[in-house]
């Protein structure tokens, strides 16, 4: 990433007149920082790691590697996506996607494959296919996917109301969006069908929100199969470039971002965000956007007193799950290798939900996994790496695993520690030998993730991934909104809204709506006519 885009933070910098503050660098706060800045605001971003862009971040291994930590692929933004103008308006159209194809996820569970191909009708016919005697079911299933979401999109714009109005008109939408949230995954499929096989494929895709069936809120599932349902899209140069094309735009209009800027505190008084501190540095603002998660927001950066004032009950909910992580490096292309652009999804049965229950080290790797193939998704990889190959295989992982390291430094654990990870690494290549036997002896780097990584650079306390657990009981709580108890700050990320890259922009949009106000709709004004422009 170029120099340009950020600085390393020191105390000695100037921090005068700051409108705005944003804690933590992804991409919820990326994107309120850029409205705010395109409005003529003076912004800052404060990243506690030494590179910004949260889970948009990529990592390399020497000169011919190089792997995302978050983003796989990305739904809705094809040129007609709903998602491809606000992608186009933060990076000032300097982001490319490559279309994955007409099949973006394949389904394994046991010998059987299942192929999820873009397109609602294509993907109804495929399903209908493997399926016959469940037509009606997956019909049924495909209308209720449309009528969660629409009424979804409702209820996250909801969170930009006014008072008055989420006690009024907001308290309608909530109620009639809790027929979709407020039942678990399996519920629903258990009405329109019988057929547990059915079920498990449809529920394939369970890890993009990290909870199985039995658990997970229905309207998570159907959010995240529509943003995909009209094909997956990998950003060229890899997902870093996302970050990248919109640390330019912030530059651009004036933000700042800083590095190595670990924020100790939020500091208020009298109900009032006054500013933050670093070190022993006071930087003051107007108001704070904190984009580091609810926990570690109301646990972390404020006082105890400021904390209870917001009356947040922690217990109502849980961190999401972790991972562990296998990016492999290979030393012939893809092409070479036949590697697929496609993601895969393997079960080992299709009871997912004891496979999570009962997940543990001994079987991690053979009950589930996700396998990415990023080199072979991005067009622009084969020329800044020629004859070279990556490779992400993920499985599930509870931080409790890891808990007698948690006090040890990252890179110099014990050896048990290292050898956890590398059973998981032994285990996880043994299944990518089975599924892709031709790069067998081919892998000649590899690095091993877990949630103490997450922790590490993320600042994630449980080693979670995806925020707060997406279960029924996280769409009723009454804080996980933009506005806070406390004047002045706001909240952005996936907590607010949803997992993902889709879900932490939205967070962005709805937080500073409020704050712009008129000057808002100027913006979407001159979104819609550059969109216009460039696509004559």
């Amino acid at each position: 990433m170029s120099k340009k885009n950020y600085l390393t933070f020191s105390p000695e910098l100037d921090f005068l007149g700051l409108d705005h503050i944003i804690v933590g660098s992804g991409i919820g706060g990326l994107t309120a920082a850029t409205w705010l800045a395109k409005a003529g605001k003076k912004v800052a971003v404060f990243e506690y790691h030494n590179k910004p862009g949260g889970f948009t971040h990529s990592f390399k291994r020497g000169q011919n590697f190089k792997w995302d930590v978050g983003v796989h692929y990305v739904g809705n933004v094809s040129k007609e996506g709903s998602l491809r103008k606000l992608f186009d308006f933060l990076s000032n159209y300097k982001l490319d996607w490559e279309y994955m194809g007409e099949v973006y996820d394949v389904v394994h569970i046991k010998e059987k494959v299942y192929e999820f191909k873009a397109g609602k009708e294509s993907f109804r016919k495929q399903i209908t296919s493997y399926f016959p005697e469940e037509e009606l079911a997956i019909n049924n299933y495909l209308k209720l996917i449309d009528k969660a979401n629409k009424m979804g999109n409702a209820f996250f714009f909801e969170k930009a109301f006014s008072p008055i109005l989420s006690h009024s008109i907001g308290r309608i939408i909530r109620k009639l969006y809790a027929r979709y949230s407020q039942m678990t995954t399996l519920e629903v499929l258990n009405k329109l069908t019988g057929n547990k096989r059915l079920i498990s494929v449809l529920c394939a895709q369970c890890g993009n929100y990290g909870l199985s069936p039995k658990y997970s809120s229905f309207a998570a599932h159907a959010l995240i199969v529509g943003h995909f349902m009209e094909g997956g899209y990998y950003p060229i140069g890899g997902a870093e470039q996302i970050a990248n094309s919109i640390l330019e735009t912030i530059n651009k209009f004036g933000g700042k971002i800083y590095i190595n800027a670990e924020v100790d505190e939020i500091i208020t008084e009298k109900n009032r965000v006054k500013g933050i501190r670093i070190k022993d540095k006071f930087i003051a603002c107007n108001s704070v956007i904190s984009n580091v998660g609810v926990n570690n927001t109301f646990n972390h950066l404020l006082s105890e007193k400021s904390k209870l004032q917001c009356r947040i009950n922690f217990q109502q909910v849980k961190p999401s799950i972790g991972h562990m992580c296998l990016y492999a490096g290979l030393d012939k292309s893809d092409i070479e290798l036949k590697l697929p652009k496609h993601n895969i999804w393997r079960f080992d049965n299709d009871d997912f939900d004891n496979i999570i229950d009962e997940i543990s080290l001994k079987n991690i790797a053979k009950n589930f996994a996700y396998i990415s193939f990023p080199s072979a998704k991005d067009p622009a990889w084969a020329a800044k790496h020629p004859g070279k190959a990556t490779i992400q295989a993920v499985s599930v992982a509870h931080y409790d695993w890891f808990s007698e390291y948690t006090e040890q430094s990252c890179m110099k654990r014990d050896k048990s520690y290292m050898s956890i990870k590398q059973e998981f690494q032994n285990s996880m290549l043994m299944q990518l030998y089975i599924l892709f036997p031709q790069i067998k002896g081919h892998v000649i780097v590899t690095e091993v993730s877990t949630p103490l990584s997450t922790k590490h650079f993320l600042k994630y306390q449980n080693g979670e991934i995806y925020g707060l657990a997406h279960t029924p009981e996280r769409f009723k709580l009454p804080f996980l909104r933009p506005e806070t108890k406390i004047k002045g700050l706001r909240l952005v990320g996936q907590d607010i809204t949803l997992v993902g890259v889709a879900g932490a922009m939205l967070s962005g949009m709805i937080c500073v709506i409020p704050m712009l106000k008129w000057r808002v709709w100027k913006l979407f004004r001159e979104m819609a006519l550059k969109d216009k422009m460039t696509n004559k």
